[in-house]
């Protein structure tokens, strides 16, 4: 995992020397889903980092704990292919899954919102069962253009689990509170009664923070009640309500 973590932040570093001046306007979220704000030619490189040692009872003569529990680590390399289609690879380190997925990207200047779909194929390694579990996830994702003044933008996910057989809901706000600095939410609620054929947490997960801006960066710095990573592992909900805190680094890249 070290070994990883100094290869993403190395090509984090020198991503810039193959880069065109070019600027993102993407509006990420923690862990949703988003249409894509990417041109034809760009790529986004994501590394998600989140500590696993819990804030709860965290003690208080011991300032650098949270470095003592290890942390998952997500990387995830996305390419806009053309035609409003993006393909995307991923690796986490949590269950060591690894995610391939192509997504279409609606863009409607008419309309209120913009919308993407996705179609992601994952696989997972079953410590206890001691397998490799794989299967399709399905995401619609939908976001508002930006109001109240260009300041406050909406998000709603909705998506479907093949392996788990659970349909999950994410809803997410973002607001600009000034130039390059948003606060962002997020919340998934849990559906006991779903019929869901796979573990479904008891509670939903949420988190929030501030994402910073720069011209080709964007930074978030979050604190949720999961551990996990990604729009599919939030939608299956949680058992605890610990507070974990994380940072999710985006670079933009346009060859």
């Amino acid at each position: 995992m070290k070994k990883t973590t100094l290869l993403a932040l190395a090509f984090l570093f020198f991503a810039p020397a193959f880069c065109v001046f070019a600027e993102q306007f993407e509006n990420p979220m923690p862990n949703l889903t988003v249409p894509s704000g990417l041109e034809d030619g760009q790529a986004y490189i994501v590394i998600d980092h989140k500590f696993l040692r819990s804030l709860y009872d965290y003690p208080k003569d011991d300032l650098y704990a949270v470095l003592d529990g290890g942390a998952d680590f997500s990387l995830d390399f996305r390419y806009k292919i053309g035609w409003n289609i993006e393909a995307q690879v991923g690796y986490t380190t949590a269950n060591r899954e690894q995610t391939a997925a192509l997504s279409y990207t609606l863009d409607a200047p008419k309309m209120p919102f913009n919308s993407r779909l996705d179609v992601q194929f994952f696989s997972y390694y079953d410590f206890i069962a001691d397998t490799y579990d794989q299967n399709l996830f399905y995401l619609l994702s939908l976001q508002s253009i930006p109001f109240l003044e260009d300041r406050m933008i909406f998000t709603i996910d909705a998506g479907y689990d093949g392996f788990n057989g659970y349909i999950g809901l994410g809803l997410g706000a973002s607001y600009e509170v000034t130039r390059h600095l948003n606060i962002v939410a997020e919340y998934y609620p849990v559906f006991r009664e779903s019929g869901a054929v796979g573990h479904i947490g008891t509670t939903g997960c949420y988190s929030a923070g501030l994402k910073i801006d720069t011209f080709g960066h964007q930074f978030m710095f979050t604190a949720g009640n999961s551990s996990d990573i990604g729009t599919r592992r939030m939608m299956l909900g949680t058992d605890t309500q610990d507070v974990f805190i994380g940072l999710k680094i985006m670079r933009l890249i346009a060859f």
